[in-house]
């Protein structure tokens, strides 16, 4: 099985100090909206908090209230079969067009059937494309 849809992400970027994204995920959660994909990260005194949510437009609005820059970006949310080698079948496609992938995340509990990760490319609309006709229908 091999699924994908555009969707957008959210990303806070900020100071890396201690519970940030503790802060960040208590306003998203305090709300009942929940995070589908989160990815996290700093690199010396700066973090990136970015993820999606099931109502982006409510989370945004929420942390923009807090004082948080919340900034958004077109992402590619693609759910695979949890199997070796899944994911090596749209990549090899991405990589045949010359696609640059900029950004992959995701996870999965090793019981789930589905794989879902968040993937950002050089042309999100090619890649859809391409996963759309040449994969999700074999």
């Amino acid at each position: 099985m091999i699924k994908v849809e555009l969707s957008r992400q959210l990303m806070v970027r900020g100071d890396n100090e201690i519970g940030m994204l503790a802060k960040i995920t208590q306003v998203i959660s305090k709300s009942e909206i929940n995070l589908v994909a989160l990815c996290a990260y700093s690199i010396g005194s700066n973090v990136a908090v970015m993820f999606v949510t099931d109502d982006n437009n409510e989370a945004k609005r929420l942390l923009a209230a807090k004082g948080y820059d919340v900034q958004e970006e077109e992402v590619i949310l693609l759910s695979i079969d949890n199997q070796p080698g899944a994911l090596q079948k749209v990549t090899d496609k991405i990589a045949e067009a010359g696609i640059d992938l900029t950004l992959i995340y995701g996870s999965v509990d090793e019981s789930a059937a589905v794989n879902r990760s968040v993937v950002i490319s050089s042309n999100n609309l090619e890649v859809m494309m391409i996963i759309r006709t040449e994969l999700e229908r074999h």
